[in-house]
């Protein structure tokens, strides 16, 4: 039965043509065979075709669609069983649609291959990621042979979206333009990568920046060629050592895990500091790390969580509240501090008059004007 988009009152040697001519610009190659395209390559068929110097321009797209054809059947029934059995998904892809697809790639977009045919890649795209895909294909597509590559995400229906690699090249094929896609699934690398980064920047017991990497921040500020407002605000527990001798290091460890807790709760609330960072620095030693406030500022801050800290109540064993409190050191940054120790150094000759002063209070470093708090 004759396709309804072809016009069946013209010779068959005509309609022929208009089966080419309509699949040049339609989204499926690979069921050319199945509608007539292996007629053309019949001797007799194509001595017909020849004959009809008016159609030269068709037999040129049946000739690029054939040597297409023959590229992708060559490819399989050599390299057919290997590209299964690759551990990455590969897609065959030319504008319009996909010409192959491996197991993988299957797996990956949770279809068959007969219905993974003929559909596009970004039907798979996540809406927000569709443009920036699509201009690495069509890059592909412009670029030759050579390889560009992105990250995405994938988002099948009724499955979870995945974070997926993409690596992308024209393949060097006659007959239409035709670029392979690569991509693996890089969700559970990615988690793995963020777990470690996490570990290597923040405490293990309460969560908090680590030393190490509040150090290297405050050191990134202090590097730039204007250099911003800093304030540091170190705080340290009042008589922690009595905390874990009379309830034991569980709950002084509990103790720790709140402050933290508290903090960051405390830290997005801080203003004309977007960019405020709260670590543990040694033992029972916490400190705010403040890019922006001046030094009066970082004192109204640090007064404003101490004063949290009194009203945290901590349950023991056997029920009883145990209450803490805080004293604070606050430094502001000065153009002789150039590294974070010396900075860190003031702020922590402030942290030691406040406990002398008799803890529970904010002191602010000598080389400023004289401000305490209680």
């Amino acid at each position: 039965m004759c396709p309804s988009y072809l016009d069946t009152s013209v010779a068959p040697s005509s309609w022929m043509f208009q089966v080419a001519k309509y699949f040049c610009g339609k989204v499926t190659f690979l069921n050319l065979n199945q509608l007539g395209l292996t007629l053309l390559q019949h001797p007799d068929m194509r001595k017909k075709v020849e004959d009809f110097d008016l159609f030269a321009d068709d037999i040129d797209a049946v000739n690029t669609i054939v040597k297409t054809q023959e590229s992708l059947f060559d490819t399989e029934q050599r390299l057919g069983a290997m590209l299964d059995a690759m551990p990455i998904g590969l897609l065959f892809h030319t504008q319009q649609g996909i010409l192959y697809a491996n197991d993988q790639a299957c797996q990956l977009l949770h279809a068959k291959k007969s219905e993974l045919f003929g559909r596009h890649f970004l039907d798979f795209i996540r809406e927000n990621e569709f443009l920036e895909v699509n201009e690495l294909l069509q890059s592909a597509f412009a670029a030759g042979q050579k390889a560009v590559e992105i990250e995405s995400v994938i988002s099948c229906k009724d499955r979870s979206d995945r974070l997926i690699k993409i690596t992308t090249s024209r393949l060097p094929w006659d007959g239409t333009p035709v670029i392979q896609i690569l991509f693996q699934d890089i969700t559970a690398q990615k988690r793995a990568e963020q777990s470690l980064r996490k570990l290597s920047i923040t405490d293990e017991l309460t969560g908090a920046y680590n030393r190490r990497h509040v150090f290297y921040e405050a050191e990134s500020y202090l590097q730039q060629d204007v250099v911003p407002p800093i304030t540091i605000a170190m705080l340290d527990v009042d008589h922690f050592k009595s905390v874990n001798d009379t309830y034991g290091h569980a709950l002084g460890d509990k103790v720790l895990q709140e402050i933290t807790r508290m903090a960051h709760e405390f830290v997005p609330t801080i203003k004309n500091c977007k960019s405020a960072m709260f670590a543990r620095i040694g033992g029972e030693e916490f400190l705010f790390l403040l890019p922006g406030p001046q030094a009066s500022e970082g004192v109204a801050v640090a007064d404003e969580f101490r004063r949290s800290l009194m009203r945290l109540r901590i349950p023991n064993d056997d029920g009883h509240l145990v209450s803490i409190t805080a004293s604070f050191g606050v430094a502001g940054y000065q153009k002789t501090d150039k590294t974070i120790d010396k900075l860190l150094s003031r702020a922590d000759a402030a942290l030691y008059q406040a406990k002398e002063n008799g803890r529970n209070q904010v002191c602010l470093a000598a080389s400023h004007s004289p401000q305490l708090t209680e």
